[in-house]
């Protein structure tokens, strides 16, 4: 069960990161001043040393005074460390768990939403993860998740949207957040949440 639990966080982040690429509209991309750290972060977490890219990231969000929405790519990249976490450690996997939706409430604080905007949609991937890593709290999980999803559907209106010089369609983006609004339903009525 461990190693199916790492698979779909593992399938969550690539397909997260797929779609934002894919979307072209995600303000969290690595900016100038960044570079050198996501790198750095990427290869810790290939290594499995989830601590220390937690802590290249944590360091780098206590020295660097910057525009606060130029921190959520790290706020993040250290939620997804935090869930990789869980997956691995059951004796410690609800305070990673929490650790991880902290950033991602962080993460949202920071955003500054755009027109068309996808990052409600990341955050919602990862507290429906959260939620099915929890031994407790799944029910809250599920239901932020829920909450995201459908806080997501304005910024994914209309055919398409220009950003970084390529026209992008919204139509897979919508469909891909409305499966995944389905499934944390799903998910929260079969755990008897209310």
């Amino acid at each position: 069960k461990k190693t199916l639990v790492l698979k779909r966080v593992q399938f969550a982040i690539v397909s997260s990161v797929a779609a934002l690429l894919l979307s072209g509209c995600h303000s969290g991309l690595p900016k100038a001043g960044t570079d050198d750290q996501i790198p750095l972060l990427e290869k810790y977490e290939k290594q499995g040393r989830h601590d220390k890219a937690i802590r290249v990231a944590q360091d780098w969000l206590k020295n660097h005074n910057v525009d606060p929405s130029r921190m959520d790519v790290f706020y993040e990249q250290v939620a997804f460390t935090y869930l990789k976490k869980a997956a691995k450690d059951p004796t410690h996997k609800d305070e990673f768990i929490r650790q991880a939706t902290a950033y991602y409430d962080k993460d949202l604080a920071v955003h500054q939403k755009q027109e068309a905007d996808i990052e409600l949609y990341t955050v919602g991937r990862g507290f429906e993860l959260a939620g099915d890593l929890a031994t407790a709290d799944a029910c809250q999980y599920y239901g932020q998740a829920i909450k995201d999803f459908e806080d997501e559907t304005p910024f994914i209106q209309g055919d398409s949207v220009t950003s970084y010089g390529h026209t992008f369609k919204l139509a897979p983006v919508r469909e891909e957040n409305s499966k995944a609004l389905e499934r944390a339903k799903t998910k929260f009525a079969g755990h008897g949440c209310h």
